[in-house]
C-alpha cells in the first residue's frame, strides 16, 4: 500500500511552513491527495456563557476569512504549487483541536504536525507539546510530526526505526511502508536487548527484519544499552550518526478520563528530534 490520503495540520503560515513543505513532497512521490486542515477554536466555543454575543462582527474577524487563516491557506497553497501539486483541498473547521483532528485524521493514511513552538502563547492550538503523540493515539493513524525549525530536506530516504517487540513499534513499521519499500539505507534500533529464561542472548530485530524482507526491504540492525534516563539521547545520536531524515518508532501512553498520559521517551522524541518522526499506537 502507498500513502494516498495525507493531511496536513495548518494553523499558522510560519510554524506550520516545515511541514506543508513536507508534506507536499511526500505527496508528490506518492502521488497522493493532500488536504491542508486548519482547526479554529474560539473562545466563545470554550465559555459560551461568558462570551455570548461577543462574536466577530467585521468580516474581517469572522473565523476563516480573517488575514491569519488566510496567509496559511495562502502558505499551504505555495507549498503544493511548489511540487506541482493538483489533489489537494484546503478545510477551515471549528472545534476543539484534539477530538477535531482526531476526527479528520481517521480518513487519511498518515497526518504531518509541526513540533510546539515554545514561543506560541499558552492557549494557541499549537501550544500543546504533546498533540501529535496524542493525534496518533485517538485517531489510530500514523502522525509525522515535523521540526518547525530549519530548512526543508528530504525525507523518508534514510530511516532510523526504534524497535522494542511491542504493539506500537510494529504499527509504526506497517505505516512506514511505503517510506521503507524506497528507502536507501534503514537501521533497526534495539536499545537494551534481554535475555531469555536461560540466560541466552535474544535478538528483538531478527523476527522484523525477517518480516520486512518479506516485502524486500533491507535493514542493518544496530545494537545500543542505555540506562532509563538516556533512551532519548541514545536514539538521536544513532539517528545522527546514520543522517536520518525520518525516525519511526511506536506512540506510547494511555488514556485516562479523556486525558492522555504519554510516556517519557514518546515525549522527549516529539519535543526534541531534529528530524521527522513517524509515530503510530
Amino acid at each position: 500500500m502507498d500513502y494516498k490520503s495525507l493531511l496536513v495540520y495548518a494553523n499558522d503560515p510560519q510554524h506550520d511552513a516545515r511541514a506543508m513543505d513536507t508534506a507536499s513532497s511526500v505527496a508528490q512521490r506518492f502521488d497522493a491527495y493532500l488536504t491542508g486542515l486548519f482547526v479554529h477554536d474560539p473562545i466563545y466555543y470554550q465559555y459560551p456563557l461568558l462570551y455570548e454575543g461577543n462574536k466577530p462582527g467585521s468580516p474581517e474577524e469572522v473565523p476563516g476569512k480573517d488575514k491569519h487563516t488566510k496567509a496559511t491557506k495562502a502558505a499551504f497553497e505555495q507549498a503544493c504549487n511548489t511540487y506541482g501539486l493538483v489533489k489537494t483541498d484546503w478545510e477551515f473547521v471549528m472545534g476543539e483541536p484534539l477530538q477535531t483532528l482526531s476526527m479528520h485524521a481517521r480518513y487519511a493514511d498518515a497526518v504531518f504536525m509541526s513540533q510546539t513552538n515554545a514561543d506560541f502563547p499558552p492557549n494557541s492550538p499549537t501550544a500543546d507539546p504533546d498533540l501529535p503523540a496524542k493525534i496518533a493515539m485517538a485517531s489510530a493513524r500514523p502522525v509525522i510530526c515535523v521540526p518547525f525549525q530549519g530548512k526543508p530536506k528530504t525525507i523518508g530516504r534514510r530511516i532510523l526505526i526504534a524497535w522494542n517487540d511491542s504493539r506500537e513499534a510494529s504499527q509504526a513499521v506497517t505505516a512506514a511502508l511505503p517510506f521503507l519499500r524506497t528507502a536507501e539505507c534503514i537501521n533497526i534500533l534495539v536499545v537494551n536487548t534481554e535475555t531469555d529464561s536461560k540466560g541466552n542472548w535474544t535478538d528483538p530485530a531478527a523476527g522484523i527484519a525477517r518480516y520486512l524482507s518479506r516485502h524486500n526491504v533491507e535493514i542493518e540492525a544496530v545494537h545500543m544499552e542505555s540506562d532509563a534516563d538516556n533512551v532519548t539521547r541514545t536514539l538521536l545520536w544513532g539517528a545522527g550518526k546514520m543522517d536520518a531524515d525520518l525516525i519511526c518508532m511506536g506512540a506510547y501512553g494511555h488514556s485516562r478520563l479523556r486525558e492522555f498520559a504519554l510516556g517519557g521517551v514518546t515525549r522527549d522524541m516529539i519535543r526534541e528530534s531534529p528530524v521527522p518522526v513517524l509515530l503510530a499506537h
